[in-house]
């Protein structure tokens, strides 16, 4: 790697957990000790090689195993297109299917990222097909999207997990609302349905009133919430939920494709002004 490429890396350090599987342990760990959860996540996407799949699965594999060797108090998030999804629904549900199970054995969690719209409804469908088998799997849910209230009160039917997120992909109008405003009150409305609902919450997002309407709702309906920041945002409200006995998870992403996933973040509506902030945070 160049001296720029080891800049970089210093650099992004703060919202990545490194590039090996040891570099993000050792970061987890680290959460651990300020009494959070971690969620780690190996970055990359779009594998349409079976080497690149295999390699994907045997990380995460890897990782569950290491995390109950350890003792590292987390869970694991994938991709639909790291594991195969591009290649065919089937592919997909065989890699994802083996992680959860190795999951269940190790008493650990797996999360499902949601990625670009053509891929929603598949991934949608997968997830619901294992959850007929292993409760200790979930999936982001996006309050961007129109369709997202359905498939929440579908996963938490099934008893799956909901991350809920405000979304990063942009979608015409005709299937996602569009303004800021209009995110966070179908954020709000699914929130509080999943808490009638009674679902496996997590509140996933770095919107300070958000976050106060879901402790507001914790208290209303007698039942409580997980709360999700990425690694190096909003710290010190993170820590202030910790020190009031809420149960805080940091998705930590890791890997060689460090420098396209701090990119796309940055272009990201938001998350550019998050980061420029977080760096005096902390």
């Amino acid at each position: 790697m160049s001296l720029l490429g080891k800049i970089g890396v210093i650099f992004a350090m703060q919202w990545i957990g490194g590039i090996s599987e040891e570099d993000v342990l050792r970061a987890a760990m680290g959460i651990n000790a300020q009494r959070k959860s971690a969620i780690l996540n190996y970055l990359g996407e779009n594998y349409r090689d079976a080497k690149s799949i295999r390699k994907s699965v045997r990380i995460y594999m890897d990782l569950l195993r290491e995390m109950d060797r350890r003792g590292v108090r987390g869970s694991i998030s994938v991709k639909p297109s790291q594991l195969g999804i591009l290649i065919s629904d089937a592919e997909f549900h065989s890699n994802y299917l083996r992680i959860v199970g190795l999951a269940k054995r190790l008493g650990l969690v797996v999360w499902v990222d949601i990625e670009e719209y053509p891929y929603v409804e598949r991934t949608h469908k997968v997830v619901m097909q294992v959850l007929r088998k292993y409760k200790n799997t979930g999936i982001a849910i996006q309050a961007r999207l129109k369709r997202s209230m359905a498939d929440a009160k579908e996963i938490a039917r099934a008893k799956g997990l909901i991350r809920l997120v405000k979304g990063a992909y942009a979608e015409p109008k005709s299937r996602a609302y569009i303004g800021r405003e209009e995110i966070r009150k179908n954020y709000l409305r699914i929130m509080e349905e999943m808490f009638r609902m009674r679902a496996r919450l997590m509140v996933a997002t770095h919107d300070e009133y958000l976050i106060y309407k879901a402790v507001s709702l914790e208290k209303r309906y007698k039942k409580r919430a997980m709360f999700g920041m990425l690694k190096g945002i909003r710290g010190k409200l993170a820590d202030k939920l910790v020190s009031a006995g809420e149960d805080v998870h940091i998705y930590v992403p890791f890997g060689e494709e460090w420098l396209a996933y701090s990119m796309r973040r940055l272009q990201e509506e938001g998350h550019a002004m998050l980061l420029v902030r977080s760096i005096f945070e902390q």
